[in-house]
C-alpha cells in the first residue's frame, strides 16, 4: 500500500509539471522484476543468483504534436525536471510522421490469472531440492549416463503498472518458473550424445522432478548410435520442440509493425489461404499457468484471444495501437516493450500453433516413411524472416514403417517457412507451453534433407 501511495504521489507530480512543460496527454509505465536462478552438478549447488531491476518510462504528447519518451530507474521528486526536459527535447527532434496517441483505456478488461501464490512462496532451500533430485533422477536413470552437465532452475517475478492523465490507472503482478535438464550420455561405441528439456509453469504441484528427469535421460539416450541419412527430399515430423523454435524464429512475420515495413510476405494476405487446413494458429492472453498471460498491453490496450490463422486463412497480424490506426483496424492487445526503457513495439501473449487430438504416434504411424525432428540449431544465422529461407543443422530420428528408428545427426534441414506452412499435413495433440511461443508436433510433407 505504501508503494501504491507513493507512485500515486509521484505520478501527480510528473504530470502537473510536464503539463507546465507544454505536454498535453501523459503517461507512466513502471515494471520492476526478479530474477532467481541456480544450477546445480554433482550433488552441489554450483551456481546461485538473485537479482532485481525497477523502472519507470514517461511519455506524452508535446506541444508540436510529437510523442516524448524518456526513463528513469528511481522514483524521486528530484527526477522529476529531468524526466520532463528529456522527453520534451526528445519530441522536438523525433522524425517519425506516424502520430502516437495516449490511450484513455478499454470499456472492460478481463481477469486474467497471472500470479501463483505458491511459487511466490516456494523457500530456495525447495527449489535447490527439485533440481537436485531432477539430476539424481537423471544419473540415476541409466548407467550410460554420464553427467548433468547442465541442470538448474530459475523463477521470475514483476509487476507493471500503467497510468496516464485520461484516467487510465492499471496494476498487474506476473510470475513464472522454469527447471531444465540436459545429460550427457555415452554409448558403447564411445559416443557422446547431450540432449535435454524444458519444463516450464507456475506451480510445482504439477511438476514431478523425477520423471522429468528420467525423461531427459531417456531423450538423451535415443540419440546414441546416430548416423547421417542420404540427401534428399523427406517428410518430416517436427516436434514441439523443434517447431516452436521455428515458429519462433518467423513469429515477426505475423507483427503489422514488420508487415507495414515491407519486412513480412504476409502483407496483402489477409483473408487468403496462406496455410494448409490441417494449420490453425491462436494468440491467447488468457491461459492460466501460461508466461504471456495479461489483462492489458503495455499501452493498457485490453487483450484478447483471437485466431491469426484459422484453417490455412490468415486472419490477422498482431497490432499495436499506431499500427492498427495505420491499418484502419482495432488494436488486439499486443503492444509490447522489452523493458521500461524501450518504446512500444509489438510482441505476441501465448502464441502456439492449435492441437489436434492425435498423438505423435499416431502421426508417424499414418507418415509410414520419414523423419522425426526434434533439434534445431543455428536458426540465429540460418533463417531469414524476410524471404522466410531457412537452412538449419539438425538431429532425430528416421520413422521407419511408422515408428520411431534409429537416431539421426550431421544434416541439414532446409526450406521455407511460408511455403512449410502450406505443407502442414497434420498437427499433434502434444502442446506443451514452454515459451510465449509454443507448438505441438507438426508433419510437413516435404522438406530438403542435407546429408551423406
Amino acid at each position: 500500500m505504501k508503494e501504491t501511495m507513493e507512485f500515486e504521489l509521484f505520478r501527480v507530480k510528473l504530470f502537473t509539471a510536464a503539463v507546465d512543460k507544454g505536454f498535453k496527454d501523459c503517461e507512466v509505465f513502471y515494471a520492476s522484476g526478479a530474477m532467481f536462478s541456480l544450477k546445480v552438478f554433482e550433488g552441489e549447488l554450483r551456481e546461485y543468483k538473485s537479482a532485481g531491476n525497477a523502472g519507470l518510462s514517461f511519455r506524452g504528447t508535446y506541444r508540436n504534436g510529437k510523442m516524448g519518451y524518456a526513463y528513469t530507474e528511481r522514483l524521486g521528486e528530484d527526477i522529476i525536471p529531468f524526466l520532463v526536459d528529456n522527453a520534451a527535447q526528445n519530441a522536438e527532434i523525433i522524425e517519425d510522421t506516424d502520430t502516437e496517441e495516449i490511450f484513455a483505456g478499454s470499456p472492460s478488461y478481463p481477469q486474467v490469472n497471472t500470479w501463483d501464490e505458491s511459487l511466490a512462496k516456494l523457500p530456495a532451500a525447495d527449489k535447490i531440492a527439485i533440481a537436485l533430485k531432477v539430476e539424481q533422477a537423471a544419473k540415476a536413470a541409466d548407467p550410460r549416463v554420464k553427467g548433468v552437465d547442465w541442470c538448474g532452475l530459475s523463477s521470475s517475478e514483476g509487476e507493471v503498472r500503467i497510468a496516464n492523465s485520461l484516467g487510465l490507472n492499471l496494476y498487474e503482478r506476473t510470475n513464472f518458473a522454469g527447471v531444465w535438464s540436459v545429460p550427457r550420455v555415452q554409448g558403447d561405441d564411445g559416443q557422446l550424445k547431450q540432449q535435454g528439456d524444458v519444463w516450464a509453469g507456475k506451480d510445482f504441484a504439477f511438476f514431478d522432478a523425477v520423471a522429468f528427469g528420467r525423461y531427459t535421460a531417456e531423450l538423451a539416450l535415443s540419440h546414441l548410435g546416430a548416423k547421417s541419412i542420404p540427401t534428399g527430399k523427406y517428410a518430416v515430423i517436427l516436434t514441439g520442440t523443434a517447431m516452436s523454435d521455428l515458429l519462433r524464429c518467423f513469429s515477426s512475420v505475423f507483427s503489422a509493425e514488420q508487415a507495414q515495413k515491407g519486412f513480412s510476405l504476409l502483407k496483402g494476405k489477409i483473408g487468403t489461404q496462406v496455410g494448409s487446413a490441417a494449420l490453425s494458429i491462436r494468440d491467447d492472453p488468457f491461459l492460466d499457468q501460461m508466461p504471456g498471460s495479461s489483462a492489458f498491453d503495455c499501452e493498457g490496450v485490453a487483450t484478447r484471444n483471437k485466431l491469426i490463422i484459422e484453417n490455412g486463412v490468415f486472419h490477422s497480424f498482431l497490432h499495436n495501437r499506431k499500427t492498427a490506426k495505420k491499418d484502419g483496424v482495432a488494436p488486439t492487445g499486443n503492444a509490447s516493450k522489452r523493458s521500461f526503457k524501450s518504446s512500444v513495439g509489438i510482441g505476441p501473449t501465448n502464441f502456439y500453433i492449435v492441437p489436434s487430438d492425435k498423438t505423435q504416434v499416431a502421426l508417424m504411424a499414418e507418415l509410414g516413411e520419414g523423419l522425426l525432428i526434434d533439434s534445431l540449431e543455428g536458426l540465429h544465422s540460418g533463417a531469414n524472416p524476410v524471404s522466410g529461407d531457412f537452412s538449419v543443422s539438425a538431429e532425430g530420428h528416421e520413422i521407419h514403417e511408422g515408428k520411431k528408428g534409429r537416431a539421426v545427426e550431421q544434416i541439414t534441414l532446409a526450406g521455407n517457412f511460408f511455403t512449410l506452412l502450406q505443407d502442414v499435413a497434420a498437427v499433434a495433440a502434444d502442446l506443451e507451453f514452454k515459451d510465449r511461443v509454443s507448438s505441438p508436433s507438426v508433419w510437413v510433407r516435404e522438406l530438403n534433407v542435407s546429408g551423406l
